[in-house]
This record gives C-alpha cells, sequence and structure tokens, in this order.
C-alpha cells in the first residue's frame, strides 16, 4: 500500500482530493496538513511515501516546503496539485524532482493517471527488475489515459465538466457559504445556464442546497450551499 499524505491548506478542496484518493486501489492517505510547517512534523512521525502537495499555502509554498524536505533528505515522493501554471514555477518542482503536476482544475483520470504510473514505477523499483531503453522509454514516456465513457449523468451532462464544477465549489473564495451558478460559472468558464444544469442535478443529490433569492430588476439570483455530506453521491458519476 502507498502512503499518502496530503498538504492542502483548504478543507474543501482536501475533502475532494481524499475522495479521489480513495477511488485508486493501492493508495491509502495517512494524514493531511494544512501547511509546510505541519506536514513537516507528519514526515517525522508517520511513514509517508508521496505527498500531495499544493504550492499557494501560508507560511511556507510548497516549493519551499519541497526544497527543505530535500535540504533534509527525507525519503518522499512529491507530485504537485496546484492552480499555479507560471513557466517558472513548473520548471522549479520539475527540477527539484516532482514525479508529476497537475494544474486546478484537474479531471480525475489526470489524478488517477498520476497514482497508477507511480505505482507502477514503485512496484518495479520494489521488485528489483532490470530494464532495456525500450521498457524504460515506455515507462517514463507521459500518455495522456484514455477517457471512459460517462456513466449514469443525465443527457446533456459531461462528467468532465461536472468534476471541474465541483472543483471550483470546493475551491470557492467568495462568501464561505453562498455561491450563484454565475460566480461558479467565471471560474470553469462556462456560461450561467450550462451550470445550472449542473446545480439542478447537484441539487437532486442533495450535494447542493439552494435558496431562491432576486436581483436587481427583479431577475431570480438563486444562492447555493455545499452540502458536503452528500458529496460523496456526486462522485459515483465521475
Amino acid at each position: 500500500m502507498i502512503r499518502v499524505l496530503l498538504v492542502e491548506d483548504d478543507p474543501m478542496v482536501a475533502e475532494l482530493n481524499r475522495l479521489y484518493l480513495g477511488r485508486v486501489p493501492g493508495f491509502e492517505m495517512v494524514a493531511s496538513a494544512r501547511s509546510a510547517s505541519e506536514a513537516l512534523d507528519l514526515l517525522r512521525t508517520h511513514t509517508v511515501d508521496l505527498l500531495l502537495l499544493d504550492i499557494f499555502m501560508p507560511g511556507q509554498s510548497g516549493l519551499e516546503l519541497m526544497e527543505e524536505i530535500r535540504r533534509q533528505a527525507l525519503d518522499v515522493d512529491v507530485i504537485f496539485v496546484t492552480a499555479a501554471r507560471d513557466a517558472a514555477t513548473i520548471d522549479r518542482a520539475l527540477k527539484l524532482g516532482a514525479v508529476d503536476y497537475l494544474i486546478k482544475p484537474f479531471e480525475f483520470e489526470r489524478l488517477k493517471q498520476a497514482f497508477e504510473r507511480y505505482g507502477e514505477t514503485r512496484r518495479l523499483i520494489r521488485e528489483g527488475q532490470t530494464l532495456d531503453q525500450t521498457e524504460l522509454d515506455k515507462r517514463l514516456a507521459r500518455r495522456p489515459a484514455e477517457r471512459p465513457a460517462t456513466q449514469g449523468l443525465p443527457k446533456g451532462l459531461d462528467r468532465n465538466t461536472l468534476d471541474k464544477v465541483l472543483q471550483a465549489i470546493a475551491a470557492w473564495q467568495g462568501d464561505p457559504s453562498w455561491f450563484t451558478s454565475e460566480e461558479i460559472g467565471q471560474q470553469v468558464g462556462i456560461s450561467r445556464v450550462s451550470v445550472r444544469k449542473y446545480f439542478e442535478f447537484l441539487c437532486t443529490l442533495k450535494v447542493l442546497r439552494m435558496e431562491p433569492g432576486y436581483g436587481t430588476g427583479g431577475r431570480p439570483v438563486h444562492r447555493f450551499q455545499l452540502q458536503r455530506a452528500y458529496l460523496r453521491e456526486a462522485h459515483r458519476f465521475l
């Protein structure tokens, strides 16, 4: 079993990543941390194989944490899961030895691919296999995973878009409880009308709670609130 430490300061995003992790066989989350200092303390008291690490955190950044890990020669690998997308940051992360780098919002299949590729590499090392160049090239190649067909979603809804909507909701930085379809649409990059279709579906699963309201000119502006206890219901469709 590959033991994972999740380092993410946003509790909603951390919960989503924990659910994702639970869907990949062979991996278990041994602990979670909300800061670099907390992560270092946990690395000293827990056996950890892999860090799932954000870059933007209060105090030390994820990059600074990884630099400290390298200074202390701690035996742990790192996959970055972050909104940081500038070339200099990505270059620094890779030079520090990150085994993968995922940019938020990402699709579950991409994270699953990262875990499975990492797990296969760990297996080869553990078994002490000798590889020829062809086999090594195949292991090092980063081919995109094939996406399975959407299962169970209502007509007109897309699994990957649902995944992005859920991630945008989890990362919401406005009012701590309430948001509108327009606000989430801006985060995801799709129209308010399209987001409403996903919100209506999530409401039927009790993942979202709706509060009717009206804006200027009497236009309906409904607010929504995430019901965390039902989040697993949405993940059955991803």
